[in-house]
């Protein structure tokens, strides 16, 4: 697959017409890709760097151009690091998703209060609930990217779109892929290397690293 996007690519295939090409879904080739720019940047970061930051700026303009109903009725929700500090979320929502957060929230999608929250979950094994850190997000209506700023070089994070009901019950809908944030500087370069020799001498059966996926959560407000 990262072989067919990245011939595409260097057509000067759009990811919209790499998706269709290859039968995929837009977020899933803009994450191969910019993943694949990503270890050519540990590589050779200064060279690099600019492309990837370039190709960020194209995916988050496609987004915004597309603030009206999608093309597409799928779910996903995709997390790309823009640099060490800064991550880019673009999101879309199935109409049956949005029905079943109607059912349960008890009012209409468009009156929905929208949450993303974005999980620092370095060297965790995501449940939902055993992140570092979290930043929330109220996003306005009819919105379906986001930037997040002044974040930690060289973390794993964890991107999540939810819903309000009118009770204060949250609803988490989508949960993205897990992604590193660049590291700044060589010195940070061994967070990881420990948990990944007990993993590989077989001190433990699971990495402390591993992604988690879940499907629909439902979390009660404590007040």
């Amino acid at each position: 697959m990262l072989e067919q996007i990245i011939e595409l690519r260097e057509k000067g295939y759009s990811f919209r017409k790499i998706a269709k090409e290859i039968e995929s879904t837009v977020g899933k080739v803009q994450y191969r890709y910019l993943k694949y720019l990503q270890e050519i940047d540990e590589e050779q970061p200064f060279s690099h760097q600019a492309k990837t930051k370039e190709l960020i700026n194209e995916i988050s303009s496609t987004y915004q151009k597309e603030a009206l109903p999608p093309v597409y009725n799928y779910d996903e929700i995709t997390l790309l690091a823009e640099g060490p500090s800064s991550l880019f979320a673009c999101w879309e929502v199935e109409d049956s998703t949005k029905k079943m957060a109607e059912y349960h929230c008890h009012k209409p999608w468009s009156e929905m209060p929208k949450l993303l929250k974005l999980f620092d979950v370095t060297m965790r094994d995501f449940n939902g609930h055993n992140e570092h850190r979290f930043i929330e997000v109220k996003l306005p209506e009819m919105t379906n990217n986001w930037h997040f700023h002044q974040l930690e070089p060289n973390r794993t994070y964890i991107v999540e779109l939810g819903v309000l009901s009118t009770h204060g019950t949250y609803l988490a809908l989508l949960r993205s892929n897990a992604i590193d944030t660049p590291r700044k500087i060589d010195g940070s370069k061994g967070l990881h290397v420990e948990a990944v020799h007990h993993w590989q001498e077989g001190y433990q059966h699971n990495p402390d690293w591993l992604e988690h996926f879940s499907t629909y959560s439902y979390y009660e407000s404590i007040k």
